[in-house]
């Protein structure tokens, strides 16, 4: 017991020597935040007066106020478990005046966001927002990176994030007003969320088939409803439920309620990143006015369930983790999957490469700042941010590579490369052969055991088989290889071997030299285990040595 008395208070006392020590990196903006008599925020409904200014810290940033001429803010707390969970609150902040700050579009209502619970390189919310825009959606929060000072008490990094409404440069439908009643203007200007509380005002509607399950939707926009205004949501929602749930699979009934397009680019935003609490909480809708109007999914919000260590292989709407309201059943719908496959597809073609170098240039313009963050609070945090960002790299790598697998799709920044395996000189040829491939996480590059078919094809006038894999940008790293003739043991696979691009191999487990006919040049040439030809190996390095008939790994 004493023992754990000593224990406690040393943690304690290093996290209060962490806080003091702590302070911003200088390679972000800051935002200097002073309430009224310094007075500490504790609620989430009731707003403090604040004053502040923002600090480019030499960056190109605008300076707004300074520290002798300090702006108009008022500051509140915010979120559910974010707020409650952590010491590293989350805020809602609401300026004087509309304000273009950081390049995004004026307003007066932005959220300074913690993150404090994103392990993964403050990446979560970042990629989902950056998946969604490139996807097209109508429109997804904009968000900057910024130190906050409160109080004078540096809280560490934060995201300063456009908050979600009504609004021309937001979601942009006629807003609707409270206590409305005409049969015309209750049809649009809503702003509803799937919620997992039922502590804001909303309305509940039970789910179909067998779930028994009630779907909350909360209304941000109206905020109060009159008796029509009531009706005509739990209406709207019952039948879309209804049809939903129809099982007219072909007929899709509930495309007239919903628009197809926007749901496919909103769904397929949360799978790549795989977001498992997509359809549970923070899931919005919004229709515009018109009885005619069908109902948009979106904006995106909170990323904060995806980028998990190892879920990159399952979609997202099978996952029993969280209650997924209405996704599973939807996918069931041939005219909804079509196109969800086809967004994915032109996703993958023209962006993939393209995230991926996104993800790693923001973590390089914070990783500063991450560290700071990290020495804050020391409990939470990214004290290595690209160490973080390279593991969220692997982890949309093999999960872009898992989901082309299931709706198909190439990448032009990724060449397709051959290998092929001979057996020429082997006194029972197999009558068929397949080729199995893996890598890191135990990504299967080319199906589950025993893998693909090869092409029977000639190398010199001897036969051989053939496989192309059209997509090499993953198969990196330690690839293994492995060919076979659709069965287990001695006799029917090689051993372990290692993947190069354009190898030619041999049952006997060596791989065979670009030429197969022999040749009396047998001067060693070596390659990395990634297959690059090195002019001047390392000594201590495990490369592979090929010469004209044969090729082995060694340590050079």
């Amino acid at each position: 017991m004493i023992k754990f008395y000593l224990t406690a208070l040393v943690m304690a006392v290093v996290s209060c020597l962490s806080a003091v020590a702590a302070s911003y990196s200088g390679t972000l903006p800051v935002m200097f935040i002073t309430t009224e008599n310094s007075t500490p925020i504790t609620s989430k409904e009731t707003y403090l007066n604040a004053t502040y200014y923002l600090d480019p810290m030499g960056t190109d940033a605008t300076a707004l106020g300074s520290k002798d001429a300090q702006l108009d803010l008022q500051i509140r707390g915010r979120g559910n478990y974010t707020w409650t969970g952590f010491d590293k609150k989350p805020y809602r902040i609401k300026f004087a005046a509309k304000t273009a700050i950081l390049g995004m579009k004026k307003s007066k209502h932005f959220a300074l966001l913690a993150h404090a619970d994103d392990n993964r390189g403050f990446l979560r919310n970042t990629m989902g927002f950056y998946v969604s825009k490139t996807l097209g959606m109508p429109w997804t929060p904009e968000q900057r990176p910024v130190e906050v000072v409160l109080n004078g008490d540096y809280i560490g990094l934060y995201f300063l994030t456009e908050t979600i409404r009504v609004d021309k440069d937001r979601v942009n439908v006629v807003e609707q007003p409270d206590l409305a009643t005409g049969a015309e203007e209750i049809t649009g200007g809503w702003l509803v969320e799937i919620d997992n509380y039922d502590t804001d005002p909303h309305v509940t509607v039970k789910e179909g088939g067998d779930t028994n399950y009630n779907i909350i939707f909360t209304y941000k926009t109206p905020e109060e409803l009159s008796a029509e205004q009531e009706k005509y949501l739990t209406d709207q929602m019952t039948n879309l439920n209804t049809k939903i749930y129809s099982n007219a699979f072909e007929a899709c009934p509930w495309q007239s309620y919903i628009d197809l397009e926007t749901l496919a680019k909103f769904y397929l935003t949360q799978e790549i990143v795989g977001n498992y609490e997509s359809f549970h909480g923070s899931c919005y809708l919004n229709k515009q006015l018109g009885a005619m109007e069908k109902w948009m999914f979106g904006p995106v919000w909170d990323f904060g369930s995806s980028l998990w260590p190892g879920t990159q292989q399952g979609f997202i709407n099978k996952d029993g983790s969280y209650h997924q309201v209405w996704i599973g059943q939807m996918c069931k719908y041939p005219p909804f999957m079509n196109i969800v496959k086809k967004t994915w597809q032109d996703f993958y073609a023209n962006s993939y490469s393209a995230m991926l170098e996104y993800a790693e240039s923001f973590a390089e313009s914070i990783k500063d700042a991450a560290a700071a963050d990290a020495k804050r609070w020391p409990q939470y945090g990214n004290p290595n941010e690209m160490e973080r960002c390279a593991d969220v790299l692997s982890w949309l790598r093999t999960r872009c590579t898992w989901i082309r697998k299931q709706w198909g799709g190439t990448n032009p920044d990724s060449p397709a490369a051959t290998v092929y395996y001979v057996d020429y000189d082997q006194p029972n040829p197999w009558a068929q052969v397949n080729v199995y491939t893996w890598g890191e996480n135990g990504v299967e590059f080319n199906g589950k055991w025993p893998g693909s078919a090869m092409t029977a094809t000639t190398l010199d006038g001897h036969p051989a088989w053939a496989y192309t894999f059209d997509d090499t940008e993953n198969m990196t790293g330690n690839v293994g290889l492995i060919f076979n003739n659709g069965q287990s043991g001695a006799g029917n696979q090689t051993g372990n071997l290692v993947y190069v691009a354009g190898g030619i191999y041999h049952r006997d487990g060596t791989m065979g030299a670009d030429d197969i006919t022999a040749s009396a040049d047998e001067t060693p040439v070596y390659y990395n285990l990634q297959g690059q030809r090195v002019a001047c190996p390392q000594p201590g390095t495990l490369y592979i040595e090929r010469t004209a008939s044969k090729a082995r790994k060694v340590i050079y």
